[in-house]
């Protein structure tokens, strides 16, 4: 029997700095205006890290590239320490982030840093976001057959202070909304075939016909921010229980047989509609919640600081099972089997 891939390590960090949604406010220039203050307190987040300054909100989108670069590499160096691998052992290093940031990416910034092989193969992915994670998994299980009795590491990474913008007159609403919940971050996990860790037991990707536009990034040279859609949460979870249910009937489930709930913290009424349509309880989401309102929706590692708080407070027994599920940019939702 062939051995299935593992997620044999993971670790996650944060911007140094926790900021509350009323410095967020602040900082924004949003501060007294009657719409963001709603917005901002009823997005369920308290704090968020961000490398937001002064600084950087004074300059364009590419006038920070630099800063954002060297952010995004400080926290991919930090998440790959914690993983306490030997740089030796990894075959391939996929990176994913929102942005482009040219070259050298970050990639070989980082394979030159931990002195992998020079052979290591090394690709930066953009544009993903927060469904990243179950395409992620699925491509570095196929790198494993290249590589032998190798790891493969993925470093998901989001640098959200590199998008902020300060508030301008002629503002969209929509631009205040992403502004609510957004934040920086990063998680870097290690896949294997036959060692410790959940067991990847099935995955699917679904993009949703006729939503390019519901979930995307607006940029021009004075502004930018990250536009979604008022209906995204219900575009996201209108067609959710079939597609569940048709992945778990084609590995003999159902939900009952599901014992953890890993549901992308896109934000409050994300996590609203999810369990709504898949009637789950708030208990059973507890852990989405709990990250959306101590960090924000960090993008592209958001799925995996859920599975890394799992794992750390729910300490899954061996066997059980759990359920990724992740929304992102297409609008595409992302389903892994995880087997504990």
């Amino acid at each position: 029997m062939t051995a299935l891939p593992r997620i044999s390590g993971l670790a996650v960090t944060d911007a140094d700095r926790a900021l509350s949604q009323a410095e967020v406010l602040a900082l924004l220039g949003l501060q007294g205006d009657p719409f963001a203050e709603g917005v901002f307190g009823r997005a369920a987040v308290t704090t968020r890290n961000l490398g937001l300054s002064p600084a950087t909100l004074a300059s364009t989108l590419q006038g920070r590239t630099a800063t954002t670069e060297d952010q995004l590499f400080e926290y991919a160096v930090s998440a790959v320490e914690r993983l306490d691998v030997d740089p030796a052992e990894i075959g391939t290093v996929v990176l994913s982030s929102l942005y482009s940031l040219g070259g050298p990416t970050l990639a070989h910034r980082l394979i030159e840093h931990f002195r992998m092989d020079p052979s290591t193969d090394k690709y930066h992915i953009v544009g993903v976001g927060c469904a990243s994670a179950v395409p992620l998994v699925r491509l570095v299980t196929q790198s494993l057959e290249l590589h032998p009795g190798r790891k493969a590491l993925i470093i998901a990474a989001e640098s959200m202070s590199g998008l902020l913008m300060r508030a301008a007159s002629d503002d969209q609403r929509a631009k205040t909304v992403g502004s609510a919940i957004f934040g920086d971050g990063c998680a870097a996990a290690l896949v294997e075939k036959g060692t410790t860790g959940p067991a990847v037991a099935a995955s699917k990707v679904h993009q949703i016909e006729g939503t390019l536009d519901v979930v995307r990034m607006e940029l021009s040279d004075a502004d930018s921010y990250l536009h979604l859609e008022r209906d995204l949460p219900e575009v996201a979870a209108a067609g959710l229980p079939a597609l569940v249910d048709d992945f778990l009937e084609s590995v003999a489930l159902t939900r009952h047989d599901v014992h953890h709930w890993i549901i992308h913290p896109g934000g409050r009424r994300i996590l609203e509609c999810v369990r709504s349509a898949l009637e789950l309880s708030h208990a059973q989401l507890q852990i989405s919640y709990d990250v959306l309102s101590g960090r924000g929706n960090v993008g592209t590692p958001s799925i995996f600081y859920v599975l890394h708080d799992t794992i750390k407070r729910r300490n899954p027994r061996h066997g059980e099972r759990g359920l990724m599920v992740t929304v992102g940019p297409g609008v595409t939702v992302g389903l892994m089997l995880l087997v504990f």
